[in-house]
């Protein structure tokens, strides 16, 4: 999908490839990567980045490409309040064009020094570290928690946003509303996008010396529903002369047009060389395809010289789908019996299970060059199994147990 803001990033680019030396003082270029490799002990449910990612680790051997990435950003200022901001990100995904590559394209306005307004593509930041998940070298682990961020795999959104920062005593406060739509970031052509209209999200923000806290939640609604789902409400659609609710249900089971929410709760605590972080979010929606979800992490993390040891605790919760519970007058015969099971696996497959405990180093080799080890043991549940690399469908999964082992070197230039 071609959009305005692309060809003004291209064309920015290539105006500022071609700048005067006397304009270099307008430009700065900087960036960030991530080399990293993952390892798996089971060939059943294996380690993905995100849920729609090709990419996956591997039993008996070393897989690059779910975390390796490499980012430049350029900064160019127009006047003394007037900006333009750049980034385009290169990792592994089916498609590579200007559209999947640019991460963010937009103008930032200084309006005042508390208000700020910015217009284009504009990272995600619909959880705490959503803008900046790609951004190894930010945090002590190899990657942001996967039952947390895999789930909502958007990394970009097209709109405006502005903010108002607040300089207090004891504090910082900022507050930032959004408004925009997107669609989600695929890096597999096997997923269909979803996309998101009518996004709208605030923010707040309280951040000191040893200690933030911050507050988000994103109201939006699905643009489109999937093949499977649309496949599967026009099938159940079809008993209406059996069962005086299929349409009723059909219409519950649709992605389209539902309302969905997002709440995120972080904060973080510095003791000393302890730091003490989490995260609590909630995604819900009208669709049954996309039911109540509860999803955390807690971390803690011990700094010793230029090195970081971490322990992490992240889960995914979902309540168990069965529709013999759920719709008891749904006509379960011989010739229904596939799409019986076909209607669990809709109301599954985004619907996660697992619990995941991680202990890791990071040994900052430099300033901007950190290196990393992450081991992960993962808890899947029946029915569960979404977030994971694996074959067949949800509903037949049954629940496992996976080991992961991460390498990454992570800077910024």
């Amino acid at each position: 999908m071609k959009k305005p803001y692309l060809f003004i990033a291209a064309i920015f680019s290539l105006l500022l490839a071609n700048s005067a030396s006397a304009e270099q003082d307008k430009l700065n270029i900087s960036g960030f990567g991530t080399l990293a490799t993952a390892t798996a002990d089971t060939n059943k449910y294996q380690f993905r980045n995100d849920r729609s990612q090709a990419e996956f680790a591997k039993k008996d051997g070393f897989a690059f490409k779910p975390l390796s990435l490499i980012g430049v950003q350029l900064d160019y200022s127009l006047s003394n309040n007037l900006d333009f901001v750049g980034q385009f990100v290169y990792r592994e995904q089916d498609e590579q064009n200007i559209n999947s590559i640019t991460q963010m394209a937009f103008l930032r306005y200084d309006v005042t020094p508390s208000w700020q307004v910015r217009a284009g593509r504009l990272a995600a930041d619909i959880f705490h570290f959503s803008d900046t998940r790609d951004v190894s070298i930010a945090y002590p682990w190899v990657k942001v928690p996967t039952e947390v961020y895999g789930i909502v795999p958007a990394r970009s959104l097209d709109g405006a946003d502005i903010r108002y920062s607040k300089r207090y005593e004891n504090f910082n406060l900022s507050v930032k509303g959004f408004w925009g739509k997107g669609e989600s970031d695929f890096s597999s052509v096997d997923f269909e996008p979803i996309a998101f209209d009518n996004l709208h999200t605030l923010g707040v923000e309280l951040t000191a010396f040893d200690w933030s806290v911050s507050l988000k939640h994103t109201r939006t609604e699905a643009g489109n529903d999937n093949f499977d789902i649309a496949q599967v409400t026009s099938a159940v659609e079809l008993l209406q002369p059996f069962w005086s609710g299929a349409i009723d249900f059909a219409n519950s089971l649709q992605l389209l047009d539902a309302t969905i929410h997002y709440t995120s709760l972080y904060a973080h605590r510095n003791l000393g060389d302890w730091e003490i972080s989490g995260e609590l979010s909630r995604i819900d929606s009208e669709s049954v395809a996309l039911r109540p979800s509860f999803n955390g992490f807690l971390n803690i993390s011990y700094l010793y010289g230029a090195h970081t040891f971490y322990g992490l605790l992240s889960f995914a919760e979902t309540d168990t789908y069965f529709l013999s519970e759920e719709q008891p007058n749904f006509p379960i015969t011989p010739a229904t019996s596939e799409l019986a099971i076909l209607t669990e696996e809709v109301a599954s497959s985004l619907a996660h299970n697992q619990k995941t405990l991680s202990v890791g180093w990071r040994w900052d080799l430099k300033e901007n060059l950190a290196f990393k080890a992450q081991i992960e043991r993962s808890d899947i549940e029946a029915r569960g199994t979404g977030l994971r690399a694996r074959n067949g469908l949800v509903v037949d999964d049954e629940a496992g147990v996976a080991h992961t082992l991460f390498f990454a070197l992570s800077f910024s230039f």
